[in-house]
């Protein structure tokens, strides 16, 4: 029975490090190293987007919000000449 289960571990420890192996192998060449650096690229496109899209929204209600304010300063005929 041990020596079935020793035979059993090497196999599968022979497989895992095979499977790594080959995962690390592809990952270190050129192709490998090339979708690495594009999907990296995509994703910081992806985070750059949605902080613009999030600093835009930002910016339009608090661009809007300081209208209101300054706007209800003003006297009728100050904002009759703005509008």
């Amino acid at each position: 029975m041990s020596r079935a289960f020793w035979f059993v571990a090497g196999a599968a420890a022979s497989a895992f490090v095979v499977v790594k192996g080959r995962q690390y192998y592809r990952r270190l060449t050129p192709s490998g190293i090339a979708e690495q650096i594009e999907h990296q690229v995509e994703e910081t496109a992806q985070k750059t987007g949605d902080w613009l899209a999030d600093f835009a929204e930002t910016f339009t209600h608090a661009r809007t919000a300081k209208k209101s304010e300054l706007m209800a300063l003003l006297t009728r005929e100050e904002r009759g000449q703005l509008e």
